[in-house]
């Protein structure tokens, strides 16, 4: 997983800022990443016994962080949906084509959430929507702060954050192969910011 680069405003506050409550109150901390500084994957089941484990290598996100307010962190994400990844024979055509992502027709998706200000930096929800084949459904994310340590090499702290949830693909009208592939998709999205 690549790592972030932020500019000057986002190293001043920083992740450190993430855990500190009790500082006196600052903008907003725009962090913005992509593929090259994250992972945004999806895992199917299929016939019930095994699974498949693909992933997006064309997204771009913006998280917006309130220091003195960590848990309302904002997030907004959008996937070029043609950049799509799975290492079967077939499956990325089939992934592109009418009967799931309708790529010709509605080339991105779509999540927007906010943290909901319960829970811990350790684990705390996210709600939000998911927009998919121009369709819009509420979503749930739980997030979590994977990791926080020093990197010797940049002689920076780098924090490692994870987030996941569960979607219904029959309910954004993608409902071919139902025999052979789970309803429910789970989603997993990892980010490392270095701060």
């Amino acid at each position: 997983m690549g790592s972030i680069r932020i500019g000057r405003r986002g190293l001043a506050a920083g992740a450190g800022a993430l855990v500190a409550f009790g500082r006196p109150a600052l903008a907003r901390t725009r962090y913005v990443f992509d593929h090259s500084g994250g992972r945004l994957e999806f895992v199917a089941r299929h016939l019930g016994v095994l699974s498949s484990t693909g992933r997006f290598e064309d997204f771009a996100a913006e998280l917006l962080i309130d220091p003195d307010r960590p848990l309302t962190t904002r997030v907004e994400v959008t996937v070029r949906t043609a950049a799509v990844a799975l290492a079967y024979p077939g499956a990325v055509d089939l992934l592109r084509s009418p009967a799931f992502f309708d790529v010709e027709r509605f080339p991105e998706a779509r999540f927007s959430g906010q943290a909901t200000g319960q829970g811990t930096l350790a684990r705390f929800p996210l709600a939000g929507e998911l927009t998919i084949r121009g369709t819009t459904r509420p979503h749930a994310m739980e997030a979590r702060l994977v990791d926080r340590k020093r990197d010797a090499a940049l002689g920076r702290d780098v924090a490692e954050f994870s987030g996941s949830g569960t979607m219904k693909r029959s309910e954004f009208g993608m409902t071919a192969e139902a025999a052979a592939i789970s309803d429910e998709i789970r989603l997993v999205v990892r980010v490392r910011i270095i701060v």
